[in-house]
C-alpha cells in the first residue's frame, strides 16, 4: 500500500494504523515520489491527500490513469467540497474522507477497496 501525503506526521499516522492492521504502506511525499518509485504494480493500494504541493491527488489519479493504473484510491482531505468530492468519486476514487480522518473509516475503506 502507498501512502501519499506532504504530512510526515499524517504519514507516519497512517502507516503506523495500517501496520497495526497487519499491512505495510510505503510512504511518498507526493505524487511524484510515488510515481518515481518504480514498481507500481506492486502497490496494491493509494491512500492519498487531496491538496498537496507539487502533484496533488487529483493530478496523481489522472497520471495513474493515463498511465493504466488502476489501484483502489482512496483521497483524504482537511477541504472537502461536494464538487471535489463528486469529481475523485466519478473518476475512480474508492472512498473521499475527511481530515482527521477516523482510523476505523480508514481501515474499512481499504479494506473494501482491496477485498
Amino acid at each position: 500500500m502507498a501512502i501519499v501525503d506532504d504530512d510526515p506526521g499524517v504519514r507516519g499516522s497512517i502507516a503506523s494504523l495500517v501496520r497495526s492492521a497487519g499491512m505495510v504502506g510505503e510512504q511518498f511525499s507526493d505524487g511524484f515520489a510515488l510515481l518515481a518509485s518504480g514498481d507500481l504494480e506492486a502497490i496494491d493500494c493509494i491512500v492519498t491527500d487531496l491538496h498537496m504541493p507539487g502533484m496533488d491527488g487529483r493530478a496523481l489519479q489522472l497520471e495513474l490513469g493515463r498511465r493504466g493504473c488502476h489501484q483502489p484510491l482512496i483521497v483524504m482531505t482537511a477541504f472537502p467540497t461536494p464538487a471535489a468530492r463528486d469529481e475523485m468519486l466519478a473518476s475512480g476514487a474508492r472512498a473521499f474522507l475527511t481530515k482527521p480522518v477516523d482510523p476505523d473509516a480508514l481501515l474499512e475503506a481499504i479494506e473494501q477497496a482491496i477485498g
